[in-house]
């Protein structure tokens, strides 16, 4: 995987994929059941962590306000690890940040857009991702003007089994 920022459109590709392969309802009911799903689906079709340089998929659980000027922890992120080396920066080696939300309101889509705007701005994530589940609404409306050229806003809902995609941002 190259710089999320150079050309999204190849993940982009990879991320609606991994959407559609979602088909378990029960996925659709809860944010941490999607997530675990999403993880899954991701890991299937995106080659990852082979070597020192390579990205690798997680559920964010570490942010810490020493090291990383922040406290937010975002639902996945694809990133090549600091601790890995190589990098003399945390902001470096960073390529998606992605917020799920089941149902979003419009408060709840704002501060998802929020955390990804951090994210931009302390970590350097040049794409971000929001992903309302189980809803046709992307909320794109709701994303700050400084992340707007880099975000992508999905929404996913199952219909008659199948699930249906709605996007809206770059490459969408």
């Amino acid at each position: 995987m190259k710089r999320a920022d150079a050309n999204p459109e190849p993940f982009l590709d990879v991320l609606q994929r991994a959407l559609g392969g979602i088909i378990e309802k029960r996925s659709f009911q809860d944010e941490r059941s999607f997530q675990g799903a999403l993880l899954q689906e991701l890991a299937r079709r995106l080659h990852q962590g082979v070597a020192q340089d390579d990205p690798i998929i997680e559920e964010e659980y570490q942010k810490r306000i020493r090291a990383h000027g922040i406290r937010i922890r975002p639902d996945i992120i694809i990133h090549v690890p600091f601790d890995r080396g190589g990098m003399e920066r945390r902001d470096q080696g960073n390529f998606v940040a992605i917020e799920l939300k089941r149902r979003a309101s419009p408060k709840a889509a704002a501060k998802a857009f929020a955390n990804l705007e951090l994210m931009k701005t302390r970590l350097n994530y040049p794409l971000t991702i929001f992903i309302n589940i189980d809803s046709e609404a992307t909320h794109r409306e709701f994303c700050p003007e400084s992340i707007v050229g880099q975000t992508v806003c999905l929404a996913v809902e199952l219909k008659d089994g199948l699930p249906v995609i709605h996007m809206s941002g770059p490459g969408g």
